[in-house]
């Protein structure tokens, strides 16, 4: 029941390049928004919000970008550019966000003339969007923990974050989904966990040190962290962690290397700067096959939607 307008967009662009602004009205409060629509000379689309470079100070892109993050989002970014023009004539570029874990790279493009950024990418004209999305996230998930179908005909990814309100209130939705279709549905909770949040990522880095020694025992932790969620604090979450772990048998040797790993922690900040890069914009979201998908009331059209899928 969405109405859908077009407007000319604001943001100056490239030579060459197109957009509108697209606003959409929903009775759902998740599906309303404005976003830019761009079409670069190649046809592949952008779908987002670009920065607006043009009036920043600075004379390189790079302390351009700097400045915009710091004067609009309040957030000490380290932005590389590689200077090698894709096939729009556009630059990678990097934003390396400054968090007490280590440095969260965000992705996107920017013109050789600094005169905008588009945080994210194009997609090729064309494209399987929902492949394409899912795509993105292969190497992450291969580590991420996961339960269900082995060869599932339909994969919910959550991307989710411990120290989430919403998170906690959403931790049990895709169980009864599990329990009705075991056989045909793969879960993989994707950590993603938000820079605002104080211990947030030392719950997910606990979280992969259990994985990698007692899968099945992630779950419980899981269950573990959201039940005692308002207790904890960035003083109490690591020793209630350890404590876990030990009481479970975990080799606590190999548990504090995982907690010390360099891989293990740039993997979580690659996985998060991947997910906010791609659409994925709070915790909890939800992907299944590569579409966005709304959970609904208690996870109800989350719920739905998998059935409609099954029943094709």
């Amino acid at each position: 029941d969405a109405t859908v307008k077009y407007e000319d967009l604001s943001v100056k662009l490239p030579p060459r390049f197109t957009g509108n602004l697209v606003t959409i009205e929903s009775p759902r409060h998740s599906c309303e928004g404005s976003l830019a629509m761009v079409v670069a000379p190649s046809g592949a689309l952008f779908l987002g919000s670009p920065w607006p470079l043009t009036n920043e100070e600075g004379k390189t892109i790079e302390e351009k970008l700097k400045t915009f993050a710091w004067r609009n989002l309040h957030e000490s970014m380290s932005p590389t550019v590689d200077r090698t023009r894709n096939a729009d004539g556009l630059y990678p570029a990097t934003l390396n966000q400054v968090t007490t874990s280590g440095r969260l790279p965000l992705r996107g493009l920017v013109d050789p003339d600094g005169i905008v950024f588009f945080f994210g990418s194009f997609r090729p004209a064309n494209t399987d969007v929902r492949a394409s999305r899912a795509k993105l996230f292969d190497s992450f998930v291969a580590n991420a923990p996961a339960k269900g179908a082995a060869k599932p005909a339909v994969t919910i990814m959550e991307f989710s974050d411990f120290q989430c309100p919403s998170c906690q209130r959403a931790s049990g939705y895709v169980d009864a989904i599990l329990e009705k279709h075991a056989d045909q549905v793969r879960y993989v909770r994707y950590d993603l966990p938000l820079s605002g949040h104080s211990w947030a990522f030392s719950a997910a880095l606990a979280g992969r040190a259990i994985y990698r020694q007692k899968p099945e025992l992630f779950w419980e932790y899981k269950k573990q962290v959201y039940s005692n969620q308002a207790d904890f604090s960035p003083f109490t979450f690591s020793d209630w962690a350890r404590g876990f772990a030990k009481d479970h048998e975990l080799d606590l040797t190999r548990y504090d290397a995982d907690l010390e790993s360099n891989e293990l922690k740039n993997e979580l900040l690659s996985g998060a700067g991947t997910a906010l890069s791609n659409d994925v914009r709070a915790t909890p979201t939800y992907i299944v096959n590569g579409a966005l998908v709304e959970a609904g009331d208690a996870g109800s059209a989350l719920a739905a939607y998998v059935d409609q899928l099954l029943a094709k």
